[in-house]
């Protein structure tokens, strides 16, 4: 009884986290449908920043797919939050930038919102370039000694909120839309301190690049693997953050800073979709694989029967000359009685193939070998004692 009932709580568990982790990604979808809606107003929306919200929306649909298999997983929500982050700072920054400068519209807690706008994105910068690189892809630290570098790394992000929070500054090309908090007569100080939080985060993005290098070395040949393409990401984002601080001191290096801007949100949720789809990383390619067969199978079903519908209307309606109305009843029978047999025998084809991929030839995997990954599994808790004996007497056959 012990045992159903801690597997209940953990299933309960994982579908609270799930529900919760795929909530922050509606909020996400939300808040940046909202950051277009007021940036198209004040005409600060770019190519560009639709290309970066759309890849941080696979930032959180990738948390939400970890958090869904490993409820506890840090490295999940790490990505819910960081894509929640950078949406909350487009729609807090394009409502501000509305609420201050428009002329016929007055829209309230517009100095809240700009405030918030200043400093909201940077927890999201923090994880991007001084945790995931200390915690990917298992969510610890590679060793005890990377500790101190973990906790320098989280006192440095808190100070560095705060010194923007109350930093005078105003947003660029709008001067109007001001830090509302901020306090000038410490200005010099919080310009020595942000100058001072700079270097500490260059060189924390050196430890934990090394961090990462020193994980990649001790691995073993299957997350070693997985790791190679978030190292590659992970330099993408390393040159990005450098080209970006030499951008106040070197003139025309922007436009270099803002291709690698996009390069580096662009490269870190391809390089762990590659990790995930390709390496198995966090057990759930078959999840990802079914999702993408589906989504496709949906739109050239729906393509489909788009056209069919209109071509049989026309159809119907030359031969017999019935009014559109009766048209439409006609044809939307025909196509449901035909349309959906297929769609039926399609998804089921797709089930079939799906989980034949997934499951492991007789070749390339033993028993000994699936038995050795279900035990690894169980001691980290991702399968319950119930769901680990089931699987457990499905491989031996008994």
């Amino acid at each position: 009884m012990a045992t159903v009932a801690t597997a209940t709580s953990t299933t309960r568990s994982r579908s609270r986290a799930a529900a919760i982790a795929w909530s922050l990604a509606g909020l996400y979808v939300v808040l940046v449908i909202l950051a277009f809606r007021f940036g198209s107003e004040a005409a600060d929306i770019t190519l560009a920043d639709y290309w970066i919200f759309f890849a941080m929306l696979w930032f959180v649909v990738i948390g939400a797919l970890i958090v869904g298999r490993h409820a506890r997983h840090p490295i999940g929500w790490m990505f819910c939050l960081t894509g929640l982050s950078f949406g909350a700072a487009a729609f807090t920054q394009s409502y501000a930038i509305v609420a201050l400068t428009a002329q016929q519209r007055a829209l309230p807690a517009g100095e809240l919102m700009a405030w918030l706008g200043f400093w909201i994105s940077m927890p999201g910068t923090a994880v991007i370039a001084l945790f995931l690189p200390l915690l990917f892809p298992n969510g610890r630290l590679p060793s005890r000694r990377w500790r101190p570098v973990a906790w320098t790394a989280g006192v440095l992000a808190v100070v560095a909120v705060l010194v923007t929070m109350f930093k005078p500054a105003s947003y660029p090309g709008f001067a109007l839309v001001r830090n509302p908090l901020g306090i000038y007569t410490w200005d010099g100080v919080f310009e020595v301190a942000e100058m001072s939080t700079n270097i500490v985060f260059f060189l924390l993005i050196v430890l934990t690049s090394l961090a990462l290098l020193e994980r990649m070395r001790r691995a073993g040949p299957d997350e070693r693997l997985q790791i190679r393409w978030f190292v590659y990401a992970g330099c993408i984002v390393i040159l990005g953050f450098l080209v970006d601080a030499l951008n106040g001191i070197v003139p025309g290096l922007a436009g270099v800073s803002l291709v690698l801007t996009i390069g580096a949100v662009t490269a870190l949720p391809l390089a762990v979709g590659i990790a995930i789809l390709r390496y198995r990383l966090y057990e759930i390619d078959v999840i990802i694989n079914r999702t993408l067969v589906y989504g496709l199978l949906t739109a050239a079903l729906a393509g489909l029967y788009t056209a069919a519908l209109a071509f049989f209307q026309r159809l119907f309606v030359a031969v017999t000359g019935q009014g559109s109305d009766l048209a439409i009843v006609m044809t939307l029978f025909v196509l449901a009685t035909v349309f959906t047999p297929i769609k039926t025998s399609l998804q089921t084809a797709v089930d079939g193939r799906v989980k034949r991929t997934a499951a492991p030839s007789g070749s390339s995997s033993t028993g000994l070998d699936d038995l050795v990954k279900l035990a690894e599994l169980h001691r980290h808790g991702v399968l319950t004692d119930d769901e680990f004996s089931a699987k457990k007497r499905q491989i031996l056959g008994i």
